[in-house]
């Protein structure tokens, strides 16, 4: 791209000119929940026992009304917060793939995995664009705090569908931007009525909201 630079305008005008454009960039550029920390301290972050208060882990999970033998996908596992307890839900003969672009913290969430008997817990160390599920694999797909992490979502999503049933299911839990709680800058936020129009983009249908976390909104799709 090239600037011209009219003599009346000079560089400290250009400069802020440049500033909307040179913002916009740094929040593409923005690195995804992987190696930004150090993994003890990611861990931690993930782990801490006052995230149950606010999370609500048990009720989410029962929200999502899964049965034994069910096939979900954990996008954006992390260290394991909700695959353990979804592993827990849909076994013995259930199954649960955990996917992350971070293969550390995988190997962190597959020892303790392990340690804990969970063996129905598969890791996919993922790409930023692509979740590299196995084609007709899943009854549902599930995010927590992630989804805006993802630069080009709808395209993610479409990528995602050929891995998910016939009429198989889509959760995405996030924070919204005014949320008085977010660890993040509300601009990295996705408002919930974009995370709606995106997901319907991609072919999966809005079904139902659950509004029972306070910090977070809960949306449930339907695959077309």
């Amino acid at each position: 791209m090239h600037f011209r630079v009219w003599p009346s305008i000079g560089l400290p005008l250009l400069s802020l000119l440049l500033l909307p454009a040179l913002a916009s960039a740094q929040q593409k550029s923005m690195p995804p929940r992987t190696q930004d920390r150090p993994l003890d301290s990611r861990i931690e972050t993930m782990e801490r026992a006052q995230r149950d208060e606010w999370q609500k882990p048990d009720e989410v999970v029962k929200a999502l009304d899964l049965k034994p033998g069910d096939i979900v996908a954990d996008v954006g596992a992390g260290s394991g917060y909700f695959t353990r307890r979804l592993a827990k839900v849909v076994a013995p003969a259930g199954k649960v793939y955990a996917v992350d672009v971070a293969a550390d913290i995988l190997g962190y969430l597959k020892e303790r995995a392990d340690r804990e008997g969970l063996r129905n817990i598969v890791t996919i160390v993922s790409q930023p664009d692509d979740p590299m599920l196995p084609a007709k694999s899943v009854d549902l797909v599930f995010f927590c705090d992630t989804t805006h992490h993802i630069d080009h979502r709808v395209a993610f999503y479409r990528k995602l569908a050929p891995a998910v049933k016939a009429h198989g299911r889509m959760a995405i839990i996030d924070y919204p931007p005014d949320s008085p709680h977010a660890p993040h800058q509300p601009e990295q936020l996705v408002p919930r009525s974009q995370v709606i129009s995106e997901a319907e983009q991609a072919g999966f249908k809005f079904v139902k909201d659950f509004q029972f976390l306070p910090y977070h909104y809960f949306l449930m799709f339907e695959k077309n």
